[in-house]
């Protein structure tokens, strides 16, 4: 990568200031002042900028436990966003991949790999996404049978789980390979229930940890990033 590139993705600058500022001599690359902008630079060398050292990153996968009251957005009029729990210097370059509605809590992945995100979200990839709900009226073999045969949840769209079953009377587990909007909300309300609760708790065979408390995050493995996709 290059010098300016470098100094402009890591130290929040936009290309012509890390230009400006490199010429300048406000740089130093590995403890030498330079003013070449074309410098090339890798993960191994140490870059400062007026005093202050780049903290470089490169590909970040991140698994996050969201709580409830959070949004999947960047928009400050929505409320509290996800990614303010991120508190990383990479954090402004997270996606996430498949949203979680403002109420709904569970398992969120985010990364700066739109590659990856990509291979999470895409229907084409088949990627499973886990469900656990909680309903307003005690679920019946019915609303079961209906949804596992798969229901029109509106807009002309057609959704059928991978596998529905009821753990009791007013939780089932939902499985599906696609990310409509609310789909769970409106797959469960075409049966004639309402979702209370939502938590989404595996995507791919990623299953979300017991030890990560709501708020917190993890950085996936190469491991488990395969356990997500499968590839």
């Amino acid at each position: 990568m290059r010098l300016d590139a470098f100094v402009s993705r890591f130290g929040r600058f936009s290309r012509s200031e890390s230009r400006r500022i490199i010429r300048s001599n406000g740089v130093s690359l590995n403890g030498v002042l330079t003013n070449n902008p074309s410098e090339v630079v890798d993960e191994t060398d140490t870059v400062i900028v007026d005093g202050r050292p780049l903290e470089a990153f490169w590909n970040v996968y991140i698994a996050l436990n969201k709580p409830e009251g959070y949004v999947c957005s960047r928009e400050r009029s929505e409320g509290r966003s996800v990614f303010e729990l991120i508190d990383a210097n990479f954090s402004a370059d997270l996606s996430t991949g498949g949203r979680l509605d403002k109420d709904a809590t569970g398992l969120l992945i985010l990364s700066n790999d739109g590659k990856f995100i990509h291979e999470v979200i895409s229907p084409r990839k088949l990627v499973e996404k886990e469900y656990l709900v909680e309903t307003a009226k005690e679920i019946t073999k019915k609303e079961i049978s209906m949804i596992s045969q798969g229901l029109f949840i509106g807009n002309n769209e057609f959704s059928k789980p991978t596998h529905v079953e009821q753990i009791d009377h007013f939780h089932m587990r939902i499985v599906l390979t696609e990310g409509r909007y609310h789909e769970v909300k409106r797959l469960v309300s075409a049966s004639g229930n309402k979702v209370i609760q939502l938590h989404r708790r595996r995507i791919g065979s990623y299953c979300l940890s017991e030890e990560l408390r709501p708020g917190d995050w993890q950085l996936l493995s190469e491991n488990d990033r395969k356990k997500i996709t499968g590839t």
